[in-house]
């Protein structure tokens, strides 16, 4: 079984890959080689191959403004094979909008599985165990989210700025006033890596490219014609 791991963090990859590939006969009855690939265009290059590989690994957060769902669409784009996508990655169940990060993933792109990269050791190994063995798997905390009722688009899109949730507006007026990532995390109180995966659920929301063109729509939205929104008090 050839497998791609695609991961930015170039340690945690390389580790994550051999890891797999030493427990090989206790995860899967066949044999596994692991490529371990750091950056979305190498991984579409890899996918280009024939072969393809048979089984793929993907973290969310990569190069540029491969960031949440965004990445795996972009992925999935030049996955002309179908290979399977196993979504790897450091979002957290407990936190609403990284759960509709992963429920875009599964619903919307088509992702095969979900492996959490802090979830405890035991549980990640048998997920992997499960997902090498064809198994669809989905860590149960984050199954038990999924479980929970959230409201339907058309609901949020009447209560809310935009289509919206109340954490995306909040993050969106931080980018409408010219704040940056980090500058947002503080005033926030969340962490630089979940604004990234908000802001990427914002662009998609919006049908916008980049900062700026979201800034233009909320300040419209908000009333500010183009000129910078207030800072959050």
């Amino acid at each position: 079984m050839k497998i791609l791991w695609v991961d930015d963090h170039e340690i945690l990859c390389v580790a994550l890959s051999e890891y797999v590939q030493t427990h090989a006969s206790e995860l899967s009855v066949v044999p596994i080689e692991v490529t371990p690939v750091f950056t979305l265009a190498s991984a579409l290059e890899e996918m280009s191959k024939a072969p393809p590989p048979d089984l793929v690994f993907l973290d969310l957060n990569l190069d540029g403004e491969n960031r949440g769902a965004t990445t795996l669409e972009h992925f999935q784009a030049g996955n002309p094979s179908n290979v399977p996508v196993v979504v790897c990655t450091g979002l957290a169940p407990g936190n609403d909008d990284e759960v509709e990060i992963l429920r875009m993933c599964m619903r919307d792109y088509a992702a095969r599985g979900i492996i959490l990269k802090g979830g405890a050791h035991k549980k990640m190994f048998i997920g992997l165990s499960r997902i090498l063995g064809g198994e669809l798997w989905i860590p149960e905390e984050v199954l038990m989210r999924f479980a929970c009722p959230t409201q339907a688009p058309s609901a949020i899109r009447n209560q809310h700025h935009l289509g919206l949730s109340p954490r995306e507006w909040d993050v969106a007026r931080c980018i409408a006033g010219g704040l940056s990532g980090k500058q947002i995390a503080r005033e926030l109180n969340v962490t630089e890596g979940h604004v990234r995966q908000v802001s990427c659920v914002i662009y998609d929301k919006l049908q916008v490219r980049n900062r700026v063109e979201a800034a233009l729509k909320v300040n419209a939205e908000m009333g500010g014609g183009s000129g910078p929104a207030k800072r959050l008090s």
